[in-house]
């Protein structure tokens, strides 16, 4: 199979926003993901070569700065990381406090998926937060969301991307309120397995199959069905089946033998999907369609398995690809499908290279951190147009009862484990402007002490660190004392820093800011050079680095769109219609 154009480096994430044809949105911001890389089995990392290696010819500034606001004149010790470590402080397992669980059964006898969850974090101090989708209720400003059900209540205010992460079931798909929550709450920066635009596409199996055939995945031959297709009986059914088999009428008895998968759209666990032939498919779905008109199906050609299929969970981050686990599922009896939901019995597999690039190439372009990939292996020889493996579907909401038996481990716990650093999660992407206030914290422990500072966000600005301008540096040794906007703040040396500025190379200190604050969303120990303030308007420019973490998009023509979303918030407040 010739999976060249699949696999290529050169991959255009952008791209998926413009499929008119799903009209849905991506979902979180991607970053490419080389494919020269290590390879990815049992919970290697897929790294990029490129990623963390900082060249020297990016170490650049651009930009004009803006004006910023006085501080006081109290001196002030910035805490750092290693300040913790020395005083003996516990550290937690996760960086996750809290986790808000969506889904459509809080009793963890009927729900095997929460059942593994609760036994992840037994031995944590997480709290878990069960909502029941059907009866979520909330109410959402920019500074607060208040999320209940018939037994819950949480509400969310100072909690963040540091503190705080979501896992968004399949059942949040069957109710309108609870995917506005999940909106929600990616626009306020929490992490979200997985983004509700990006799960409901994958729960629409032809919007999927469009999209893995927009990029060159195998998989077998489909189609769309709807009432018009049978409207005329054989003849307008006929125009369809030659989607799937090109040769239909040249050969009515060939025909008839023909095999097709019907699946209904939003089916899972197995459920909705039969097997027919060319001899009974008319009246077939001519029955279906008298009973729902407004039905629509996907149709598939009945590809030959090699022996079940294999379902393989990836987790994609920032910089990386993780395959958490693979399992082979066998067939049912007679039956064609290897659901383990309906009885199937699944083992152990170790997965060829061209599965395990399939897959990883299918998790990019689903938009979903946590994706798993049902792929069928072929008899060999089977269908040479396509080689030896197909792409079945990809889930947003897999089950973790079946593959937590195969690996001999919790897979809830394997998937927490993955997620478990800061940097690496993958938020939903938010519009801001191109200067923002932003605030140190200084201290990660107290986040009522603080100061606030007007920061630029440079795009061009490829640098190791983001800068502080200072009025003055003092450095004795590792303590370094800075004097910003008149207030006076003292420093633990982490590193140094050597952009280029026009053509010189400066060699700047670089020190670690325990937490800083951009809106909602938050990052710790957060690396910034301290630089002469050169008379520049505005004291800190922020690096691409910072950006990405956030997942924030920079509208060049605003300026400080969190004011203004707080004043119309408070409006809202106080005016809202619900």
């Amino acid at each position: 199979m010739n999976i060249k154009n699949v696999m290529e480096n050169n991959f255009d994430y952008s791209e998926l926003n413009n499929i008119a044809s799903l009209q849905l949105k991506y979902g979180y911001a991607m970053h490419n993901i080389s494919e020269n890389n290590s390879q990815v089995i049992d919970n290697q990392i897929l790294e990029d070569e490129n990623t963390g290696k900082e060249k020297n010819s990016g170490d650049t500034e651009q930009g004009e700065e803006q004006a910023g606001e006085q501080l006081g004149d109290n001196n002030v010790k910035i805490k750092g990381s290693e300040e913790d470590e020395e005083m003996g402080e516990h550290k937690e397992r996760y960086f996750f406090k809290n986790i808000i669980l969506f889904t459509n059964e809080r009793d963890p006898e009927k729900n095997k998926t929460l059942k593994n969850l609760k036994e992840a974090i037994e031995d944590t101090k997480i709290e878990l937060i069960i909502f029941v989708a059907k009866e979520v209720d909330y109410t959402a400003t920019d500074t607060e969301i208040v999320i209940k059900d018939s037994k819950s209540e949480f509400k969310i205010d100072n909690q963040s991307n540091i503190d705080t992460i979501v896992i968004s079931r399949l059942g949040a798909q069957e109710s309108e309120e609870c995917m506005e929550c999940i909106k929600e709450l990616q626009d306020w920066g929490l992490y979200v397995l997985n983004p509700i635009q990006a799960a409901k596409r994958a729960s629409n199996k032809y919007a999927a199959a469009v999209l893995m055939e927009r990029y060159e995945i195998p998989q077998p031959k489909f189609c769309l069905l709807s009432i018009r297709d049978v409207k005329d009986g054989e003849e307008s059914l006929k125009e369809k089946l030659k989607l799937i088999y090109p040769d239909v009428g040249k050969d009515e008895d060939k025909d008839k033998e023909k095999e097709y998968v019907v699946k209904i759209l939003d089916g899972h666990g197995g459920t909705g999907v039969f097997m027919t032939t060319g001899k009974t498919i008319l009246s077939i779905l001519q029955a279906m369609f008298a009973i729902d008109p407004e039905r629509e199906l996907l149709l598939q050609k009945k590809e030959e398995a090699d022996g079940g299929d294999i379902r393989v969970h990836v987790l994609t981050t920032r910089t990386k690809q993780i395959v958490l686990a693979q399992m082979k599922r066998k067939k049912i009896g007679g039956d064609f499908r290897s659901n383990v939901s309906l009885g199937a019995e699944a083992e152990s597999i170790e997965i060829t290279k061209e599965q395990k690039e399939i897959a990883l190439k299918v998790a990019k372009i689903s938009g979903m951190p946590w994706c798993a990939v049902d792929i069928m292996p072929l008899k060999n020889g089977s269908n040479p147009e396509i080689g030896d493996n197909v792409v079945l579907e990809y889930n947003a909401s897999p089950g973790t009862d079946g593959i937590s038996e195969v690996i001999g481990k919790n897979f809830c716990e394997v998937l927490l484990d993955a997620i478990n650093d800061i940097n690496e999660l993958v938020l939903s992407p938010k519009s801001i402007g191109y200067i923002e206030n932003m605030k140190f914290f200084t201290d990660k422990k107290k986040f009522d002490e603080y100061f606030e500072l007007e920061v630029k966000l440079d795009t061009g600005n490829g640098s190791k660190a983001s800068t502080i301008g200072c009025e003055k540096i003092e450095i004795n040794e590792d303590d370094i004392t800075a004097t910003i906007n008149g207030k006076t703040y003292s420093f633990k040396k982490a590193g140094k820093s050597t952009p280029m500025v026009g053509q010189t190379r400066e060699e700047r200190i670089t020190v670690k800011i325990p937490c800083i604050q951009i809106g909602t969303r938050k990052l710790l120990d957060v690396e910034f050079a301290l630089v002469d303030n050169r008379n520049k308007s505005t004291p800190v420019l922020l690096n691409r680095d910072i950006m990405s973490k956030l997942a924030y998009m920079i509208n060049p023509a605003a300026k400080h769109t969190f004011e203004d979303e707080f004043h119309s918030s408070e409006y809202n407040k106080h005016n809202r219609i619900k």
